[in-house]
């Protein structure tokens, strides 16, 4: 739903994606992580001449996203990527399956690493909310803290 401008090797492309996951019970697309790792100089040049033509000026009424997160560039929602990480945490800067697992807190796809492009999917067909609280659960290593106490953000 959103990119980064590279930068260093990565200029003149997007050295780096905003990605997000679609909520069908409020309609609404949830940012899960930003995504730089897996992407050759090849599906960074391809991705960045099949995307500018998807750019908006803002981001869309149904994307749900935190006011820390600000890429530089916001897309039409046109492609789904599968994507593989180390695990999900909860996290009170994205908010995929807010609310679901933690009251006011999302869920982040931790050392999120690009696979390949889904084109048998569409945006509306990639991976829900509700699957990614049933991922985050699955893992049963998990402990919701409401308290506020510690967000993973303020982890050294």
């Amino acid at each position: 739903v959103g990119a980064f401008y590279g930068r260093g090797k990565r200029t003149g492309v997007y050295g780096a994606y905003l990605l997000a996951c679609y909520d069908p019970e409020t309609e609404m697309y949830q940012c899960i992580t930003k995504l730089g790792t897996g992407l050759s100089d090849e599906v960074l040049g391809l991705f960045f001449n099949q995307l500018k033509d998807c750019t908006i000026d803002r981001p869309r009424n149904d994307y749900a996203i935190n006011d820390l997160i600000k890429p530089d560039v916001w897309f039409e929602p046109t492609q789904v990527w599968e994507i593989l990480g180390a695990d999900l945490s909860i996290s009170p800067k994205y908010t995929a399956a807010i609310g679901l697992v933690s009251k006011d807190k999302g869920i982040s796809l931790r050392f999120p690493r690009y696979i390949r492009l889904r084109d048998d999917k569409t945006p509306v067909q990639a991976t829900s909310a509700a699957q990614i609280a049933d991922l985050y659960n699955a893992q049963g290593l998990n402990t919701t803290n409401d308290k506020d106490e510690f967000d993973d953000d303020d982890a050294l």
